[in-house]
C-alpha cells in the first residue's frame, strides 16, 4: 500500500515516477492509448484506474491491481518463476563455501567475486560470478523499472529530452536496482564488495545508466554521446559495494554492447552468421571474420507482449505457447495455473495455428464467419455494434476476435502490430543480404539471441515469416547471450607459479568484441534505398 503525500496537479503515474515507485507498465510512456498502467485505489474510493489519467492526490492510497502472476522473482529465459534463484544464496557457512576445480573448497567471505548484467528495455538480468569456474553463484531478475516511461526505447528518448528530470528518474531508477540487488546477494554470500560489474544493454540503455542524455540516438545521423568499452568508478556511477564498472562498447545508437557482447560469445569467426535479437528493439548483424554488417529495425514491443490487448510478459499465467491437435486448439500456461494474458512466444503460435486453421487470410485479416471452417467457428468472436439480428454474419465493419483459451483473446489490431513487426525483421534481413552481397543459401549459421529468442518456436516464426523459412534448419537459440557475454567479459584470474595475477577484464573477450566493432558496418533502415518497399513485401502472411 502507497499513500501520497502531495498537493500538486500531477498524475499517479508521475507521483510514482518522482518518487522511484515501480507500481505499474506503462508500455504507451503514460499517453493514455494502451490501458495498461491500472492501479487500486484504495482510498478514498475502491476504484481500479489508469495511473496516467488519475490526479494523485493527498492523503490517496494506491496498490498495484492484483493477481495471480505477482510475486516474480526469477528469469529463466523470456520465463519468470517464483521460486528462489540459487540453492547456495542463503545464510550458512556450507553455503558460503564453493567447490573449485582449481582451489578445491574455498571460503567464500574471502574471495574477490564479479557481477555481470544485462540491461535490457524490458527486463534486467543480473549475476554474481565465480571469477575461477564463471559459476553463477546469485542471480536476480525482473522488469526494468524504466517502463513506466514506455515499453521501447524511442520513448525513453523522447521522455529524457522532455525533461531533465525525467533523464534523473529513470538513471536513479536502473542504477538503485541494480545496485541494491547486488548489495543483497553479495551480503548473502558473505561478501563485502565486487571488484567489477560488466555491463551489457542497447545504446539507449546504457546512456540511462550512466546518466548520459540519449538525446543523439533520436535524431538523424543518430550518433551517440557514447559507445563505451571504457571502465568508470562504481561509485561514480551509483553502484554501491562496487570498484569499478565496465560498460561494452556499441557500433551505434541502435546497436549496443548487448549484441557486440552476445555476438563475441556465441559466434565463430569462420562461419557466415546470421545473428538476431528480436525483442522490443529488433537488432541483427550479418557476416564472418573480418566483416560484418549489422541493422537495427523499429520492431516495437509487440514481441515481449507489451501494446497487445491481452500481452503480458512470460511470467506466471501467460500463455506460452499454442499449438493444433487434430482441430482443437491447445495452449500451455506458464505455472499451470489460469491464464491471464499470453506473451511474446505464444503470441507467434497463435498467429501460426490462426493461419493453418484458416481463421486469418494471407492479408492478416480475421475472416468473415462463413468463410471459416465449421470446426473453427467457435474460437471467433463477433462483436456487431449495430445489433443486426436479422444478419447471420455481421457485416465486415463488425470487431472480431479469436479465443485461444476462453479468457484470453487476440484482435484485429494485435495481429497487425505482429505483421509489422515481423515485416520489419524480415525486410532487415533482406537488406543485410543484399549488402553483403551473397544469397540465404551461403549463410552457415542462424543464432536467435534473447529470452524471447530462446523461448520461440522456430518452425511458428518461419510459419509467419519472421525467419525465412529457409534457413530454419540452421537456426539455434543461443539464449541470453547478451549475459553470457557480460559473464565472459568479467576478470579471470591467471596463475604463475605459486603466485596468482588478478586480471580485471577478459582481454581476450575484449579483443575479439573489439574486433567485431572494428570490422563491422551499421546501416541505417530507415534512410536506405528500397527499405519501404522490402518492407511492404512482407506485410502478407503465406496462407495453404
Amino acid at each position: 500500500m502507497i499513500k501520497i503525500d502531495r498537493t500538486d496537479k500531477k498524475s499517479i503515474l508521475q507521483y510514482c515516477r518522482e518518487n522511484g515507485i515501480d507500481l505499474c507498465p506503462a508500455p504507451c510512456g503514460g499517453k493514455g492509448i494502451c490501458g495498461k498502467c491500472k492501479v487500486h485505489v484504495t482510498k478514498p474510493y475502491d476504484k481500479v484506474v489508469l495511473a496516467c489519467k488519475t490526479e494523485a492526490v493527498n492523503g490517496m492510497e494506491i496498490a498495484p491491481v492484483r493477481d495471480e502472476s505477482e510475486n516474480m522473482v526469477v528469469l529463466q529465459g523470456d520465463k519468470v518463476s517464483d521460486d528462489t534463484v540459487d540453492e547456495k544464496d542463503r545464510h550458512d557457512d556450507l553455503d558460503r563455501r564453493i567447490v573449485s576445480p582449481k582451489d578445491g573448497i574455498r571460503d567464500r567471505s574471502s574471495d574477490v567475486i564479479c557481477a555481470a548484467c544485462d540491461i535490457g528495455t524490458t527486463t534486467v538480468v543480473c549475476s554474481i560470478i565465480d571469477p575461477v569456474t564463471k559459476d553463477v553463484l546469485a542471480s536476480r531478475a525482473g522488469a526494468n523499472p524504466q517502463r513506466s516511461f514506455g515499453a521501447d526505447v524511442v520513448s525513453r528518448i523522447e521522455a529524457a529530452c522532455a525533461d531533465d528530470d525525467n533523464l534523473k528518474t529513470m538513471n536513479n531508477a536502473i542504477v538503485n536496482l541494480i545496485s541494491g540487488w547486488i548489495t543483497d546477494m553479495i551480503q548473502k554470500l558473505g561478501v563485502e564488495k565486487i571488484k567489477l560489474l560488466t555491463v551489457a544493454a542497447n545504446t539507449t540503455m546504457c546512456h540511462l545508466f550512466a546518466g548520459i542524455s540519449p538525446e543523439k540516438i533520436g535524431k538523424a545521423p543518430f550518433m551517440p554521446d557514447e559507445l563505451f568499452g571504457k571502465e568508470y568508478k562504481g561509485a561514480g556511477i551509483g553502484i554501491l559495494n562496487c570498484e569499478k564498472v565496465y560498460i561494452i562498447p556499441a557500433v551505434s545508437g541502435y546497436v549496443g554492447g548487448d549484441i557486440t557482447a552476445g555476438m563475441a560469445e556465441c559466434i565463430d569467426a569462420d562461419e557466415m552468421t546470421l545473428y538476431l535479437d528480436i525483442g522490443t528493439n529488433g537488432e541483427m548483424a550479418l557476416g564472418r571474420g573480418g566483416k560484418y554488417l549489422c541493422a537495427a529495425t523499429a520492431a516495437g514491443p509487440a514481441f515481449e507482449g507489451a501494446q497487445i490487448e491481452m500481452g503480458m510478459p512470460g511470467q506466471k499465467g501467460a500463455i506460452d505457447k499454442v499449438w493444433l491437435e487434430g482441430r482443437k486448439i491447445c495452449y500451455s500456461v506458464i505455472g499451470n495455473v489460469r491464464p491471464l494474458g499470453i506473451c511474446g512466444s505464444g503470441i507467434i503460435d497463435a498467429v501460426a495455428v490462426f493461419l493453418d486453421t484458416g481463421i486469418i487470410d494471407e492479408n492478416g485479416t480475421i475472416k468473415d464467419m462463413a468463410d471459416i471452417p465449421l470446426w473453427y467457428r467457435p474460437y471467433v468472436e463477433v462483436f456487431d455494434d449495430e445489433d443486426d439480428d436479422e444478419d447471420i454474419y455481421p457485416a465486415e465493419t463488425a470487431e472480431k476476435v479469436v479465443h485461444i483459451s476462453p479468457e484470453v483473446i487476440l484482435n484485429q489490431d494485435d495481429i497487425r502490430k505482429i505483421q509489422l513487426a515481423k515485416s520489419a525483421i524480415a525486410a532487415g534481413i533482406d537488406v543485410l543480404i543484399k549488402e553483403y552481397g551473397i544469397t540465404y543459401k551461403e549463410i552457415d549459421r542462424v543464432c536467435l539471441a534473447g529470452g524471447f529468442g530462446n523461448y520461440l518456436d522456430q518452425k511458428s516464426a518461419a510459419r509467419i515469416g519472421l525467419i525465412p523459412e529457409k534457413l530454419l534448419k540452421k537456426t539455434v537459440s543461443v539464449g541470453n547471450a547478451a549475459q553470457k557475454g557480460a559473464i565472459a567479459t568479467a576478470y579471470i584470474y591467471e596463475d604463475h607459479g605459486s603466485k596468482t595475477e588478478t586480471k580485471i577484464l577478459n582481454k581476450d573477450i575484449i579483443n575479439k568484441t573489439n574486433a567485431i566493432i572494428s570490422t563491422m558496418a551499421y546501416i541505417e533502415l530507415s534512410t536506405y534505398p528500397g527499405f519501404d518497399e522490402m518492407y511492404v513485401s512482407h506485410i502478407n502472411f503465406t496462407c495453404p
